[in-house]
């Protein structure tokens, strides 16, 4: 009682226990706050919340502008037939375009002969409504009314439910327009129909800018296409008491240029509410989406629609949505209040522009934009939530710990006390036996007064406690070199086996523990042996495998053994090395194992004798997974690869390369047809197997296959698998599904395509080409036209014939079409001035067309140029007769000249003349060359301009590099020529040098006496 009583006087113990441990609580309260609440968490919460807001937002803004942009705007074909219909009404009443709009009969006609073309434009689009309305030029005419209103003729039909189209008319409406129209066409008129469209002036009334707009710029832009003159309207009002209508309109314009009306859609507001479901912004429905206007890039937006929570009555007037300028977050800012300020509750809109208008349009500074509105409470409540948690739980915690380090404190004093008393009250002639407290330095110091005070503690019985007291198989042993005697833990024996229990523990004799240990030498794993430790290997009759280490510490005097059950740490690092080594979908070697495997093989070559190294790609995969799923894809790879798997009864080694690639490494025999024989038949076995997919559908497995040979084509691994994979290339892109040999002739010959596809790429995707042209001249010396020749701006093309060799490899050959004509045409537009009145000679790709898109934006560019280019077809590819058809359908339309290109070189020779009969043609330079010292070329020549001239066909001369040359051709009565003697490419035109000029005129004035 007195050391208690001490204790608590003194208290010595519990203030060296409570203080640190409250501090070091304390230190790490404060860091966990510092991590959470200011260590970036809550504001990465934050972020987490804008992003999924964005990306919402994005989802559905996406959404609408490809219904606005390829649906509801597609008016195309409808103004097409339109024109076709107003040019036969036209015809038929032996009128002027000037006269619609001012003649009432014609006006009826056309509208007449239109109303099914706009009921088709309804039904097709989707929409609401579809109009029509006829004008002509002068807008603001003297027909205004007492009102002050202008009538204009036209067609209006709407569809209040565009998702429901019964095989008659009963659903639509006529809201403008004749009755007649109503009657032939079994449709009902609104209460709010009137006969004609009524229009305030021009600048009176913003409501008309649906009309007015797209009218007017028609008119001040005659050379755009009416397709960039759409104008995507918000404040149509069809009666004064209805709402708004989303309307887009395009002018109708005429062949002859004459702007004689607009057609156009509506959209109705519930309608496009359906379209903007609020409820995905937020689980709580408490978004908003606003499709809207900001006509002055000032982040002021014109409300056009609202779908959602409303918000208006506290931040804005609800036809207006103003936006602070700076970016809260990216795309995302605060809304400002009624009073152009931000309130103290935000509310965040998302802001995704919608590209509507191209580039250089009347209307592009009309920026439509799709906003997703939700307040702060909202967006944030997460982060919130998880913030205010943070702080109750570290209060409560730091309440609890205080508590606890209190009650720890008395709980560990207590026992000190109890054990101090009874060793007070203890006999000290007799042995102590203290009670175990739990505490370890103080039961070391209790063992260590019972050792004192018994003297007969035995150091052996103090390790079987030790052990005992671990929850693990362990054992040991302690052997002195001097002694009879070892001793073993109860566990040693018993931790080697399942199967058999030893007994027999404690103190036992040397040579029987010897013996028992000599007899689990069988189990050792000598791969795993290191000095000092061994592992043993033991099997259990239902094959479980189990793993025991024995680590051995030995001095002088005696060894020491400890032996612990390491089956869960060797099953672990098998695992780890299993998929570190192998494909987990396919079980085969990955690519670092198949590489180590194989250097491992290279290291003893005579083994190797002959080899294949084969490259495997399967055929199909991406169309499995794009139609029947990543699974059915898996399936497949799966399959091939159990197929591939018969490799290795054969001496080959199989590994998934990646995706759908497989190398396989077949080695050791005498020759090649062996080798061969075992790939024919694992080709014919994946030839005759069928995938069943989850549908029932059966699919066969394909693959192509590339293989190259050791020693014949490489002895070097890294050289032996390009070539396979060169070999796989060239057979994929000729006859897929079959197995090629490597070819090194082939290979130098076409390594360039392999190697340089990226290179291709950023050509094309850069448009790295520029033009140099090359005049071309009468035999008098005047310019006649100039050639456009291709130079690429990337030094791995050395030339344009690698550019098309390339691209033709890579299927690409449309793209390069493409940037032909329109890098071409636009530096001959850009050097009108230089080019005068010349012609340009532009190369086209014979089986090659571009679309009807780039044929028309062609035609929109550079229409006024196009009758003076002349297209010159190359005659050394094979000509696809469908191909020129088409071809001849534009190039009649502009009036465009042909020239045969490289004529005596190619495919067809004669027979390519005679189909497509030129405008000229272009004799090869390999004729040309030498043709003053060559009379066999003579002679040629003479036919091919004795034929030519028949038929009214001009002759070309190019590739001429000497005076010698040039004056034969002179006089064997060549029209024009063209070669580095006259004047080399530039990339800007110029004329040929007064030089070159006389010699010509020389030449040609003594033509007759040239022999």
């Amino acid at each position: 009682m007195g050391m208690e009583n001490n204790l608590r006087k003194n208290n010595s113990i519990m203030k060296k226990m409570i203080f640190p441990l409250i501090i070091v609580m304390l230190i790490q309260t404060s860091l966990f706050c510092a991590t959470i609440l200011w260590g970036g968490t809550i504001k990465k919460l934050n972020d987490n919340s804008f992003d999924i807001l964005n990306e919402r937002v994005i989802n559905r803004k996406n959404y609408i502008q490809n219904e606005m942009l390829q649906r509801w705007s597609n008016t195309s074909e409808t103004e097409a037939t339109i024109n076709s219909s107003v040019k036969k009404v036209l015809n038929e009443k032996n009128a002027l375009i000037e006269d619609v709009g001012n003649n009432e009969e014609i006006n009826k006609d056309i509208i007449k002969s239109i109303s099914n073309d706009l009921i088709y434009l309804l039904r097709k689009n989707s929409v609401t409504g579809a109009f029509i309305i006829l004008s002509d030029k002068n807008i603001n005419d003297k027909s205004i009314d007492s009102k002050g209103e202008i009538s204009r003729t036209g067609l209006y039909i709407r569809d209040l439910d565009p998702k429901f189209n019964p095989n008659d008319n009963s659903d639509l409406l006529i809201e403008r327009g004749s009755s007649d129209i109503a009657r032939s066409f079994g449709i009902s008129m609104d209460s709010y129909w009137e006969p004609k469209f009524s229009f305030k002036s021009e600048n009176e009334q913003d409501g008309d800018d649906f009309f007015y707009k797209p009218f007017r710029a028609a008119i001040d832009n005659p050379n755009v296409s009416s397709s960039n003159l759409g104008y995507w309207g918000s404040k149509f009002l069809l009666t004064n008491a209805g709402d708004r209508l989303m309307t887009y309109t395009v002018p109708l314009i005429y062949e002859d240029g004459t702007v004689y009306g607009v057609l156009g859609i509506d959209l109705s507001v519930n309608y496009l509410r359906e379209l903007l479901p609020y409820s995905e912004i937020n689980g709580n429905k408490k978004g908003n989406y606003i499709l809207g206007v900001d006509r002055n890039n000032d982040m002021a937006f014109e409300n056009v629609i609202s779908n959602g929570y409303s918000l208006k009555e506290k931040f804005w007037d609800g036809l207006h949505s103003n936006l602070e300028q700076k970016e809260s977050y990216k795309n995302i800012y605060k809304i400002k209040n009624k009073d152009n300020e931000c309130g103290n509750g935000n509310i965040y809109a998302s802001v995704q522009y919608l590209d509507l208008y191209n580039s250089n349009t009347p209307f592009e500074n009309e920026r439509w934009a799709l906003l997703g509105i939700i307040e702060e409470k909202s967006l944030l409540s997460f982060s919130k939530r998880v913030e205010k948690l943070v702080i109750i739980s570290i209060a409560i915690s730091l309440l609890i710990g205080l508590i606890g380090i209190y009650i720890a404190s008395r709980l560990f004093t207590k026992p000190i006390v109890l054990l101090a008393n009874k060793v007070r009250n203890s006999n000290p002639s007799k042995p102590v036996n203290l009670d175990k407290i739990n505490i370890s330095e103080i039961d070391e110091l209790s063992s260590a007064i019972e050792l004192l005070s018994a003297n007969v503690a035995d150091s052996s019985s103090k390790l079987s406690q030790i052990i005992e007291m671990v929850d693990m198989p362990i054992g040991a042993f302690e052997l002195y070199k001097n002694a009879e005697n070892v001793f073993c833990t109860k566990e040693f024996f018993s931790v080697f086996t399942t199967e058999i229990k030893f007994e027999e523990y404690g103190y036992m004799e040397k040579n029987k523990f010897l013996k028992k240990l000599r007899g689990l030498d069988k189990y050792l794993q000598e791969s795993y042996e290191t000095e000092n430790t061994y592992i043993y290997k033991f099997e259990s009759k239902d094959k479980k495998l189990k793993w025991i280490r024995m680590n051995i510490f030995e001095d002088e005097l005696k060894v020491l053994g400890v032996v612990v059950d390491v089956t869960k740490e060797f099953i672990e690092k098998r695992k780890i090395e299993y998929e570190r080594d192998f494909d987990i979908l396919t079980n085969l070697l990955n690519r670092r194992a198949f590489h180590s495997q194989i250097q491992e093989k290279f290291k003893n070559k005579d083994e190797l004798k002959i080899a294949a190294f084969i490259m495997w790609d399967l055929d199909n995969l991406k169309y499995i997974n794009d139609t029947y799923g990543h699974d059915a894809g898996d399936e497949y790879i799966r399959c091939a690869a159990d197929i591939l798997k018969k490799f290795i009864s054969w001496n080959g080694i199989v590994s998934r390369l990646s995706g759908d690639e497989f190398y396989v490494f077949i080695y050791g025999y005498e020759s090649k047809d062996s080798i061969r024989d075992i790939i024919n038949s694992v080709k014919k076995q994946m030839n005759n197997t069928l995938l069943k997919l989850h549908d029932g559908t059966e699919f066969k497995i394909r693959a192509s296959a590339g293989i190259s040979w050791y020693p014949d084509d490489s002895t070097n691994y890294d050289e032996l698998m390009r070539y396979a994979d060169f070999a796989m290339y060239q057979i994929k892109n000729t006859i897929k599904g079959e197995v090629s040999e490597f070819d090194i002739n082939i290979y130098n010959k076409d390594s360039f395509l392999l190697s340089n596809r990226e290179e291709l790429n950023k050509l094309i995707d850069g448009q790295l080409v520029e033009y140099a042209f090359q005049p071309i001249v009468d035999c008098k010396g005047k310019v006649f036209a100039y050639e456009a020749l291709m130079r690429p701006k990337i030094k791995t093309f050395s030339s344009p014939i690698d550019v098309i060799r390339l691209a033709r490899s890579q299927s690409k050959l449309y793209q390069i079409e493409r940037i032909t004509w329109f890098k071409a045409l636009k530096s001959f537009k850009k050097y009108k001035e230089k080019f005068g009145d010349c012609k340009l000679f532009l190369n086209s790709i014979p089986n090659n067309n571009l679309s009807k898109v780039d044929f028309e934006e062609i035609e929109d560019l550079y229409g006024e140029y196009l009758n003076r280019v002349v297209l010159e077809i190359t005659e050394n590819d094979k000509i696809n007769e469908d191909f020129i058809e088409k071809k001849k359908a534009y190039i009649d339309h502009w009036n465009i000249e042909i020239a045969l290109d490289d004529f005596g070189t190619g495919y067809n020779g004669d027979a390519v003349l005679l189909y497509i009969m030129p405008d000229y043609v272009k004799i090869d330079m390999s004729i040309v060359r030498g043709i003053d010292k060559d009379e066999n070329r003579q002679k040629i020549l003479k036919n091919l301009i004795s034929y030519s001239n028949e038929r009214n066909i001009k002759v070309i001369a190019e590739g001429v590099e000497t005076k010698g040359e040039m004056e034969t051709l002179i006089n064997l009565g060549v029209d024009y020529m063209q070669g580095y003697y006259i004047s080399k490419p530039s990339f800007i035109p110029e004329d040929i040098s007064d030089k070159i000029k006389k010699e010509l005129k020389i030449c040609h004035e003594n033509r007759n006496d040239v022999v």
